[in-house]
């Protein structure tokens, strides 16, 4: 089990660079992304669209699956007060094309949005499935949620679930999991290997460097791309997030062809500058 340290480095880069680690201007969009997706692709096609922090729309071999989505205000339990968004999400739910499975990696308010899974229970995107696959225990969070148990697939380590002709697979990550105080480290967290005939993608969740990313790349490799966060991070929480220079060394150990990285942009998280990552 693990936890995100304060210490003194903490308590300095807190009180200084506030200012630093908002974006200096407005952030540009893409505006034409529901058109850009508009093509469908082929069976044996790869496509990823980043939607901000790690909410990942992955098209591979046919299938479509998001990952962590979070088209909420704040990374927050209420909503009046947290990190707030730099820029507003990309593509709007009801725009999403049809998606066939979301892929949730752990329970922290940046990963699982509850406004959002509410919002994709309720059918606001018209084209998705209902189908969630998570790690051990999150599923209790959906259904309070709304989302019907029946639509939720919650793996250990090691396990997987097919959607089409993908396999999602849950593998180790290191990191802790908990939406308040006394819930930590009741339910589990993941990363994941999306597996086709013809791709293969890994999506690492939130994590800090661990040896299994080279049993990963080993058992499940080569990728074709590898998701791995880089942003809110900080020197005392080297065990439980990457930041970029561990993100590249991860990289490199999970036998990848490309890196995505995820976890960065949207939200204040960390206490960096917010160009730093």
């Amino acid at each position: 089990m693990m936890r995100e340290p304060f210490d003194s480095r903490m308590a300095l880069d807190f009180l200084t660079g506030r200012k630093a680690r908002s974006p200096r201007s407005t952030l540009p969009m893409f505006e034409d992304t529901a058109r850009g997706l508009a093509p469908r692709l082929g069976s044996k096609d790869l496509r990823i669209t980043w939607l901000g922090h790690s909410t990942v729309l992955v098209e591979i071999d046919g299938v479509r699956l998001l990952t962590d989505p979070v088209w909420g205000e704040r990374a927050s339990p209420v909503s009046f007060a947290g990190p707030r968004r730099f820029h507003r999400p990309p593509l709007t739910l009801q725009a999403l094309p049809p998606i066939d499975a979301v892929v949730l990696s752990h329970d922290h308010y940046d990963h699982l949005c509850a406004s959002t899974v509410r919002q994709l229970a309720s059918g606001a995107s018209p084209g998705f499935s209902g189908q969630f696959i998570t790690a051990l225990g999150v599923g209790a969070h959906l259904e309070k949620l709304g989302v019907h148990p029946e639509r939720v697939v919650e793996l250990d380590w090691g396990e997987g679930w097919r959607v089409g002709e993908v396999d999602v697979v849950a593998v180790p990550a290191q990191h802790f999991s908990g939406r308040g105080a006394l819930d930590r480290d009741r339910t589990l967290w993941a990363g994941f290997c999306l597996l086709g005939p013809k791709h293969r993608v890994f999506f690492s969740g939130d994590t800090g460097p661990t040896d299994e990313h080279a049993d990963i790349g080993a058992s499940f490799g080569p990728f074709d791309v590898a998701m791995f966060e880089i942003g809110a991070y900080h020197p005392a929480w080297g065990d439980i997030h990457l930041g970029p220079d561990a993100a590249h060394a991860a990289f490199l150990r999970a036998h990848a062809r490309a890196l995505l990285p995820v976890h960065w942009s949207t939200f204040d998280l960390g206490l960096h500058p917010w160009e730093e990552p």
